[in-house]
């Protein structure tokens, strides 16, 4: 993992959208990033570093699969959720709606991904936290407002 060029990728003081591939990768231990996704929630968000927000569409998500569990594990994830420090799960308003809207007649957005990314750009965030290299392309024309940060390409 290559601290170095994550802090470089993420200022310190830069408001954070952590997607769900993030928070899945935190959660689990056997993904392959889960040391880079540890290192932004302990490190970056969890001191204070980086405020973080994530959209309730990665809340549905990080939902599901505990739920499926027997016995139901989903009380773990809505603990964390609940109580990590410096970590905003954001409602759905007007403003991510409307951003939402934008992104799926100007880009073709899915609904889901639109208001992940609404909720960011509703919000101001400098930078998207992700596994997934698609929203780098995705998210390309709109740099100026939002910066995606690939937890893959900061491996060794």
């Amino acid at each position: 993992m290559s601290i170095q060029s994550l802090e470089s990728a993420i200022p310190a003081g830069d408001r954070i959208l952590l997607d769900t591939t993030t928070l899945a990768a935190y959660l689990d231990s056997s993904e392959a990033v889960h040391p880079i996704a540890k290192h932004v929630v302990e490190e970056f968000v969890g001191n204070g570093r980086n405020e973080a927000l994530i959209s309730m569409i990665t809340v549905m998500e990080l939902l599901v699969r505990p739920m499926r569990a027997t016995p139901p594990g989903h009380h773990t994830v809505m603990s964390f959720i609940r109580n990590q420090q410096n970590m905003t799960a954001v409602e759905i308003d007007l403003q991510i709606a409307q951003d939402a809207a934008f992104l799926r007649a100007a880009h073709r957005f899915s609904p889901p991904d639109a208001l992940v990314v609404g909720t960011g750009l509703a919000a101001q965030v400098g930078h998207l936290i992700t596994n997934d290299y698609a929203w780098d392309d995705r998210l390309a024309p709109m740099r100026a407002r939002i910066n995606v940060c690939v937890l893959a390409s900061h491996l060794s």
